[in-house]
């Protein structure tokens, strides 16, 4: 028979359950508390760890930005470091006593061609104002020269220089023909020492006006040839004012002072001591023009620059020609010769041809130049 509830029966409140089962609430009371705290901690330390990191984007161009601070910031400090650069001093006067180094030659397609076509029209950069041809204009290196306004480029160089009697002596009229009256030298001969005085400058010019990388010479012809140097010497101060020194003392001028000074002594009843005179001979006899260019390629140079006043003595025209082309092949590299007629009574055409056959240039130097004061 079943059992049923009696009126008299209490049910036991939530209280009482709770306590009756215990350790199952508060089982589950710890773990809620767990949860919480576990969750609470877990919200906390993403929220940090968000703070530290970026989005990808950003790092990127974070990244960037740090290199570029890196690159400005060395080229701060190279330039707050580099020492002040000294400026430059730089000369284009042809008489400075002071050689300076030239500045680095750039590439250039027109620069030699101009220079070397441009010599003799009209003696550019000259007080001379003759009319030139132009010619090769010199081996293509090496440092400026200018020479009665003919410019050429050369790492090696050597003067030529004619100091005969005729370059200060004009030749003396012909003798009249039966009839005709006696004939007078002119009142105020072309030639003379002051004729030769400026020719004697402008070498002395050239010489001083040398770069320090140039190796020169100076050979001086009339009857005899004479060189300065048996071989190239470099243009360093000391050689350059040995050179001019040997240049004054072959002044053919000297020979004029020495015969008038024997002519004096002579007519005063002295006699010259052993029988000899004061005067040279060197100036005399002959311009021996083709042994001071046979001479100058002796020395292998780039340049030669000769002066004269007329044909050579010791070659006829042509053959003295084909004899340089000869010996131009037997050089390691054939010379630039550049000539210039200095008051020349003839050869005017002879030397010409010797300047443009040898890859230079001709000037004439007449008596119509007013830089002279003929």
């Amino acid at each position: 028979m079943a059992a049923t509830a009696t009126p008299n029966s209490v049910q036991p409140t939530l209280w009482q359950k709770i306590l009756q089962r215990k350790w199952l609430f508060g089982s589950i009371a710890f773990h809620v508390v767990l949860g919480i705290v576990a969750t609470v901690w877990i919200v906390s330390n993403e929220s940090v760890t968000r703070k530290k990191f970026m989005k990808p984007g950003n790092a990127a161009e974070a990244a960037r930005q740090g290199s570029e601070h890196k690159v400005s910031l060395g080229r701060k400090q190279s330039t707050m470091s580099a020492p002040e650069q000294a400026k430059r001093v730089t000369t284009n006067s042809a008489f400075a006593k002071v050689a300076l180094p030239e500045m680095p030659e750039l590439p250039s397609a027109t620069t030699d061609v101009f220079a070397n076509r441009a010599i003799g029209l009209g003696g550019a950069g000259s007080a001379f104002g003759a009319t030139g041809t132009p010619g090769g204009g010199g081996g293509g290196g090496g440092s400026g020269i200018n020479f009665f306004g003919l410019r050429t480029r050369a790492k090696s160089l050597v003067l030529c220089v004619d100091v005969s009697d005729s370059m200060i002596m004009s030749p003396a009229p012909p003798p009249p023909r039966p009839g005709e009256p006696a004939r007078t030298l002119p009142t105020k001969p072309v030639k003379g020492p002051h004729t030769y005085q400026a020719l004697e400058r402008e070498v002395m010019r050239v010489v001083r006006s040398l770069d320090a990388s140039i190796n020169f010479n100076v050979v001086v012809f009339a009857g005899d040839v004479k060189p300065y140097k048996t071989a190239l010497v470099q243009a360093n101060d000391l050689e350059k004012e040995r050179a001019i020194k040997f240049i004054q003392e072959h002044n053919p001028g000297l020979n004029i002072v020495a015969e008038r000074k024997a002519a004096e002594r002579a007519s005063a009843g002295f006699k010259a001591a052993g029988g000899t005179t004061n005067v040279t001979k060197f100036n005399h006899a002959g311009t021996r023009a083709f042994a001071a260019i046979e001479y100058a390629f002796s020395m292998n140079p780039d340049v030669v620059c000769l002066v004269s006043d007329g044909i050579p003595t010791d070659r006829e025209a042509k053959l003295f020609l084909n004899e340089v082309a000869e010996k131009q092949k037997q050089l390691p590299k054939p010379a630039v010769i550049n000539v210039v007629a200095y008051l020349a009574d003839s050869g005017q055409k002879f030397m010409q041809d010797l300047a443009q056959q040898n890859q230079g240039s001709f000037k004439e130097i007449t008596p119509t130049m007013q830089s002279f004061g003929f």
